[in-house]
């Protein structure tokens, strides 16, 4: 898939930042600090449930959205997200376009860790240093995006991702990212109803993919969801879980309608 201007630029901003990051402490004093941490959360166990899996994500901007919550308290929010019922928190660490940071990973793990709830680093991850950096911070799953790799790197994340026992979610947006993943080792797949070079959001993509993941794999649907009737769609074509972030934190009651999204059986 041809990279859209707008991601282009966002890669290439974050680039230079993980280039600055190296500067500041070596690959291999990240290495070194990773032998002194416990395992991170399960992410996968989340999956055992007889209902949809919601991920609720934390952010304060985004590149479809503009500026979200840019204020928002990040304890209060997880606590909130942690009370609401959520399966798992997803923390967007992007800095230029999303508003985040390692530290936000860092703040929110600490909370979700104490009651036992498994964090989803969310960022444009194409090095293996941005993965040991997120484990030292307490992600238990990271995002990884096809669309924005070839396959060397690709099989490298996912490779690092679980020797370091953090599960790669790998995206996709169409057929030929889902054989690469499946060809790569992924295990559990998120498919984008966003069109990352347009921003355009359908969950027709869903509805075309979902057919084409073998069943032993753990399915996600990422984007557009915003009611109970859009997750009861998404469990009847398959999902076994659905990352939901703007309907919820735009929301005159999070708590409340977390609930409502956490309360759908799965249809697998």
């Amino acid at each position: 898939m041809q990279l859209g201007s707008v991601l282009k630029q966002i890669i290439k901003d974050k680039k230079k930042l993980v280039e600055e990051s190296k500067n500041k402490v070596s690959l291999q004093e990240l290495k070194i600090k990773t032998n002194e941490i416990s395992k991170p959360t399960d992410f996968k166990n989340i999956f055992d449930s007889n209902e949809i899996s919601l991920i609720a994500e934390i952010k304060r901007s985004s590149a479809s959205a503009g500026d979200i919550l840019p204020e928002l308290d990040l304890s209060n929010i997880t606590n909130t997200y942690i009370e609401g019922g959520v399966s798992a928190i997803s923390i967007l660490t992007e800095k230029t376009r999303f508003g985040g940071s390692l530290s936000d990973l860092k703040e929110v793990a600490s909370i979700c860790k104490k009651n036992n709830v498994p964090v989803l680093q969310k960022d444009f991850i194409f090095d293996v240093y941005q993965i040991y950096e997120g484990a030292l911070n307490g992600a238990s799953a990271a995002l990884i995006i096809v669309s924005i790799l070839d396959e060397k790197e690709l099989n490298q994340l996912i490779k690092t991702c679980k020797d370091l026992s953090i599960t790669p979610l790998v995206e996709i947006f169409n057929e030929y990212e889902l054989h690469l993943a499946l060809n790569n080792g992924a295990d559990v797949i998120g498919i984008n109803n966003r069109n990352l070079n347009n921003l355009e959001t359908s969950l027709k993509v869903f509805e075309e993919l979902s057919p084409m993941v073998p069943k032993d794999k753990i399915l996600i649907s990422e984007s557009g969801i915003k009611t109970i009737e859009d997750v009861e769609l998404m469990s009847e074509q398959g999902a076994d879980g659905v990352l939901v972030g703007e309907s919820i934190l735009k929301s005159k009651n999070i708590n409340d309608h977390i609930k409502k999204l956490s309360n759908v059986k799965k249809c697998k």
